[in-house]
């Protein structure tokens, strides 16, 4: 898919947290591992990995919840 109409402006449901992706991902996931399950509070986790340079926190200071190598997950506080 070449045509994703970036960029793309998100946050959590609280509004804490804002953040834009200007990059297409480099892939995009469903996981229905049981980490996942629990992480996500239901039966799989869709996931889209980006480049860093293609994402941007731009309102609020997320909390980093697990982190597994080069991998994190960023929660609202």
């Amino acid at each position: 898919m070449d045509d994703w109409k970036l960029p793309w402006d998100g946050g959590c449901l609280c509004g804490g947290i804002r953040f834009r992706i200007s990059a297409p991902p480099l892939l995009t996931t469903a996981c229905h591992c049981t980490g996942c399950q629990k992480l996500s509070a239901s039966a799989y986790s869709l996931t889209i990995a980006v480049p860093t340079d293609g994402f941007a926190v731009t309102q609020g200071e997320p909390v980093v919840g697990g982190l597994h190598g080069p991998h994190r997950q960023l929660y609202c506080p």
